[in-house]
């Protein structure tokens, strides 16, 4: 396809506001736990902390998907979305305490589980029918996390990880930017909210809903202590933010051969080697103490993660009618997606406080059982359906 013809202006909007997105995420995921520390806050305040921020992203995504799920309004909860999150992050500023931290971390969390949900659809829908070329749009995402993952790291240990409110609140206000001339386009014509949900197949999505909840509850433990632990081994966070940074190259890397592996590769093949390298991946990162280590379980981020989640995407769009897909995707992101990661955290705060060592034992548990969800899904020949 040419290149003009592809990169229409909905296109352009939309790989704009997955970068400042995933901006966003590269500068939080890693180092929000560093920050509390600063604050002042123990390990398992901060394994609650960042695990209520996720439960509210469990509990806010069905809703705001069924008011986006009306004909026309999804863009408009994209841009309400982002509104209100900038509000969220910017109360950091008056933040102290547990409680008031707690407040705007869970208006931060409410309204920020809102967005992603609704890029995806609108990009789906953008790239209708050729909805394997995702990847080139989602690739701004990676970009984005690439670019902010090294340069917060050498940020926060030239100066201060109290920097944080600042930097964020800018990312924001510079999504709200983007975000703004975003239209609803060819969901105009969805299903009224009430949309049917009758001929969906239970089991097979109860299958993949575990296989999806355990890989992301096994990413728990790095998304909250990932930094921390490296600072254990002697890892500043300026090479923290590198090693990090190399697992969205390899994910910009399988971006590119997104399109060809979905044409060859049955769906389930792929969740088994998701399960798989993620296992790996978590055996790597406890039993490597050097940053050579570390940067190859990082490059494995590359399975764990992003063929994952590109996964999930395809199987939403397959399994799900178009006047649902907004509720389907926040299911798997209330459901998988928030849902594992709360869990992961959370358990791992209260481990990294007598036993660090044992967060990376639960991941590798975790991920083994996202392995055995998948192996089943196979043996019933679940998704050989989901090929183009």
């Amino acid at each position: 396809m040419n290149e003009s013809r592809f990169w229409q202006p909905q296109r352009q909007l939309l790989a704009a506001n997955y970068l400042f997105y995933f901006a966003m995420q590269a500068l939080t995921v890693p180092f929000m736990a560093v920050f509390l520390k600063l604050r002042g806050f123990s390990a398992p305040e901060i394994g609650t902390l960042m695990a209520a921020q996720m439960v509210m992203a469990m509990v806010s995504p069905y809703l705001w998907a069924t008011l986006a799920d009306r004909p026309g309004r999804r863009a408009l909860v994209t841009k309400l979305g982002v509104v209100l999150s900038l509000l969220g992050f910017a109360s950091l500023f008056l933040a102290q305490g547990f409680w008031s931290t707690a407040a705007a971390l869970l208006l931060f969390g409410f309204s920020w589980s809102s967005i992603l949900s609704q890029l995806e659809v609108l990009t789906l829908t953008a790239l209708s029918p050729r909805v394997e070329r995702y990847s080139r749009v989602r690739t701004w995402g990676s970009l984005g996390f690439l670019v902010m993952v090294a340069l917060a790291g050498w940020l926060f240990e030239r100066w201060s990880v109290a920097l944080m409110p600042w930097i964020g609140s800018g990312l924001l206000v510079l999504m709200l930017l983007f975000a703004l001339p975003l239209r609803s386009g060819g969901d105009t014509h969805q299903a009224p909210a009430g949309g049917n949900w009758g001929g969906i197949h239970w089991p097979r999505v109860a299958l993949f809903m575990l296989f999806a909840f355990c890989l992301n509850a096994s990413h728990g433990p790095f998304y909250g202590f990932y930094v921390l632990y490296l600072q254990t081994l002697g890892i500043n966070e300026s090479l923290a933010g590198v090693l990090v940074a190399s697992g969205v190259v390899a994910e910009v890397v399988l971006f590119a051969l997104t399109p060809r592996l979905l044409r060859r590769v049955p769906l389930d093949w792929l969740m088994i080697a998701c399960g798989m390298l993620a296992l790996l991946r978590w055996l790597l990162t406890a039993e490597m103490d050097s940053p050579w280590g570390q940067l190859l379980a990082n490059l494995l981020h590359a399975a764990s993660f992003s063929l994952a989640h590109v996964c999930a995407m395809q199987f939403i769009h397959h399994e799900f009618r178009a006047g649902i897909q907004g509720r389907a995707q926040a299911l798997y992101r209330s459901l998988s997606f928030s849902g594992g990661g709360a869990l992961g955290i959370y358990i791992s705060g209260h481990l990294w406080q007598s036993h660090p060592e044992q967060i990376w034992w639960l991941a590798m548990g975790l991920a083994l059982t996202s392995l055995l969800a998948a192996l089943v899904s196979k043996a019933l020949h679940y998704n050989n359906r989901m090929m183009h």
